[in-house]
């Protein structure tokens, strides 16, 4: 049935016609992968990572809102700095556990490899030959090197790749990778590629339980996620306020981090708000969920405000003191609620 939803063009011999009317061939040896393009849709999260896991999910037709998204996957209560606040916190940490949550969502995430631009030509050539094959077999395929990003097409010279945040809003992404050379990244990141498949999807239940569970672990257990010179958790709003003390408020990385952190802790109130109202089913009893929505929901205008480039330091300073303290509260009743 995913067969049905790609469109395959083979075309060898072409036959075109001229002006005069009289006709020739051409040779043409080429193969076009296109995945429906009306289905395969990366939403414009500021958080890619969950806009490429959501537009696998939409494509696949697995019903799930953008608020169990994030919280279901554990990305809503992520947060990772680097000592020196730059823009990677959002993608440099490890993210196994991660992983093994999607079930909770209906849905796989199996890296494929990882290789630089600069890597040698057969090795780059299996790679792209692993991802057609699995773009062949009807699975969704996504990359990450400057940003997440869903693979929509290939043919005979590369890659097309989706815009994170929607055409012509930004151009840092680039929406191609020519094969064999990958010059489009050759001054990037390493490219990783994923395949995203469906699964069992878990009950609400354990999919809830195992999600808080993380919740609490990525918070007071900063060796299972951290990179070198990064902080996770608690430990992710010291290396915050340590920079902005250095003089890194006005970096783009401290407008970068508050916006991808904000949107997870505003999911996060989202969800506790439908838990609270009985709208997902789940081993939470709504006074709890509700009061888990609004301290969820305040940290997010925390962080938002943080995001503001035009607030002085000290404000900047100041809001994420306070969302720290909110976090750690929010944590804490996620842990009671755990232990009973």
């Amino acid at each position: 049935m995913l067969r049905d939803c790609r469109l395959f063009l083979e075309a060898d011999d072409a036959l075109l016609a001229t002006s005069a009317g009289s006709v020739h061939f051409a040779e043409q040896r080429q193969r076009v992968c296109l995945l429906n393009s009306t289905n395969l849709v990366q939403p414009p999260y500021d958080t890619s990572l969950i806009g490429v896991v959501k537009g696998a999910l939409d494509y696949y037709g697995i019903d799930t809102a953008p608020a169990e998204t994030f919280v279901l996957s554990g990305h809503a209560f992520v947060i990772n700095i680097h000592e020196e606040l730059c823009p990677s916190g959002p993608y440099c940490w490890t993210q196994d556990r991660f992983r093994e949550l999607l079930p909770n969502l209906g849905i796989r995430m199996e890296e494929l490899g990882m290789l630089v631009a600069a890597a040698p030509e057969a090795d780059k050539q299996e790679l792209e030959a692993r991802v057609r094959s699995e773009l062949d077999q009807g699975n969704v395929c996504s990359s990450v090197s400057l940003d997440h990003q869903l693979v929509l097409a290939y043919d005979d010279t590369g890659f097309d790749l989706s815009q994170p945040w929607g055409e012509g809003v930004v151009d840092s992404t680039p929406r191609r990778l020519s094969f064999g050379t990958w010059q489009e990244f050759i001054a990037s990141p390493p490219v990783t590629f994923f395949k995203l498949e469906p699964c069992r999807r878990r009950s609400e239940s354990a999919a809830t339980t195992s999600a808080l569970d993380f919740a609490v672990d990525f918070w007071g257990r900063p060796e299972q996620f951290a990179w070198d010179a990064y902080g996770t958790g608690s430990r992710a709003y010291d290396n915050w306020l340590a920079a902005i003390d250095a003089g890194h408020a006005d970096d783009h990385g401290n407008w970068w981090n508050a916006v991808v952190w904000g949107e997870c802790r505003e999911r996060a109130g989202d969800y506790f708000q439908d838990l609270a109202a009985a709208v997902f089913p789940g081993p939470i009893d709504p006074r709890q969920a509700r009061d888990l929505a609004v301290d969820y929901r305040a940290l997010a205008r925390l962080l938002y405000r943080a995001s503001d480039k035009t607030a002085s330091a000290g404000d900047k300073r100041g809001f994420v003191e306070q969302a720290r303290s909110l976090d750690e509260r929010c944590v804490e009743r996620i842990a009671n609620i755990r232990s009973r």
